[in-house]
């Protein structure tokens, strides 16, 4: 079994352009998609819940001032 972390990104008409975002998301380790999904983050083993969460949290420290709102599922 792979975990993966799906991002999808919903972007703001305020704030950092979509190109600028995806350059800090994709610096974080997530690969863009097509499809229902933006990004996946591919785990090498079953993350813990503590793990998401730091992931969570960089990406809000990244993406903060940028006017866009994300949303995480991690499965497998």
């Amino acid at each position: 079994m792979v975990w993966q972390t799906y991002l999808v990104i919903y972007f703001g008409t305020k704030g950092a352009k979509p190109s600028e975002i995806i350059k800090r998301v994709e610096a974080l380790g997530f690969v863009t998609t097509l499809g229902t999904v933006d990004f996946v983050y591919i785990w090498e083993s079953k993350p813990t819940k503590e793990q998401v969460i730091e992931l969570a949290d960089k990406l809000t420290e990244s993406l903060r001032e940028t006017g866009c709102v994300f949303n995480l599922d991690t499965h497998d």
